[in-house]
């Protein structure tokens, strides 16, 4: 490979890092890291958490680079994407696209290195992830269905390490998609007009900003609900609640940022709101059930 190859190999591997943000891999492993607790599998070796977080890692990498593939089209015709990598012309949809295979790669790797389980159902699960972008293509559950795709994280990691996925697992993925959609219905609200003219489904365009505000909350208060059950389930002490009391402070003061601001939204509000207060959620909350797990053991 010649320096321009490796130059432009470079630059491809920096836009793609920075226009997939790279660094919101942390709304799906601290809830990981709850997964693998309530696993009982114990604490896994370097080895195996390496693997796991590379797992994590790649496969949101490759999520988020195949919708960016597939979406840039529409993209393009956004105000709010156009300044996307490849719509921008910053990357290539070719080299786009290889990135995000390769990243798929990596993810089959580390999963088959993990359990033979976990390498039979990477595949699959590639193809979950993939299809995300053509959900809103079909329906207005899509933000359930990104939800879902990020409440694999603990899911997976309880799978990977046991073989099994106990109940109060089941039940924190839930609230994580329940979570998640919750705030992926606020940030979609920035696109509500655009989506309606461009015959995009999403719960902004087909139920408007009001109404769209309180599905959100109502989102957060049965994750709450979800998040309390699987505590009692798994015998949980007064450090769960706590962190769950704190997730529950962050969740309102999310919606108390845009409650004047549903019909015309400001874009740093939904950036605050979406980025700020849902990067502490579920650092807050593994924290919380950390501490509970030490003080318990």
């Amino acid at each position: 490979m010649t320096n321009i190859d490796q130059q432009t190999a470079s630059s491809s591997l920096a836009a793609f890092s920075a226009d997939i943000k790279l660094v919101h891999s942390i709304f799906a492993i601290p809830f990981a890291i709850v997964g693998l607790l309530l696993s009982g599998a114990g604490w896994p070796s370097p080895m195996q958490a390496a693997l796991l977080v590379l797992a994590m890692v790649s496969a949101r990498s490759f999520a988020m680079g195949m919708n960016r593939f597939l979406d840039a089209d529409v993209d393009a015709l956004n105000h709010r994407t156009k300044m996307r990598a490849i719509p921008a012309g910053r990357l290539s949809r070719r080299r786009g696209l290889a990135i995000s295979l390769g990243a798929g790669l990596i993810f089959l790797v580390a999963a088959f290195a993990l359990s033979p389980m976990c390498g039979a159902l990477a595949a699959p699960l590639m193809v979950i992830l993939a299809y995300y972008s053509h959900m809103k293509r079909i329906s207005w559950l899509t933000h359930f269905y990104l939800g879902a795709c990020l409440a694999l994280a603990p899911v997976a990691v309880s799978i990977a390490l046991t073989g099994t996925v106990p109940t109060s697992t089941v039940l924190v993925g839930v609230a994580v998609t329940l979570w998640v959609a919750g705030f992926d219905i606020l940030y979609s609200l920035q696109d509500r007009t655009f989506d309606a003219s461009q015959g995009l489904r999403s719960i902004p365009a087909r139920f408007g900003s009001a109404r769209s505000l309180i599905i959100s909350r109502i989102c957060f208060v049965l994750m709450a609900i979800f998040l309390a059950a699987a505590g009692w389930i798994s015998g949980a002490g007064v450090f769960w609640y706590a962190g769950l009391a704190l997730v529950s402070a962050l969740l309102f003061w999310e919606h108390w940022i845009v409650r004047h601001n549903a019909e015309h939204v400001d874009g740093r509000l939904i950036d605050k709101a979406f980025f700020t207060a849902n990067s502490l959620v579920s650092v807050v909350f593994c924290g919380g059930v950390l501490l509970d797990f030490v003080v318990r053991s």
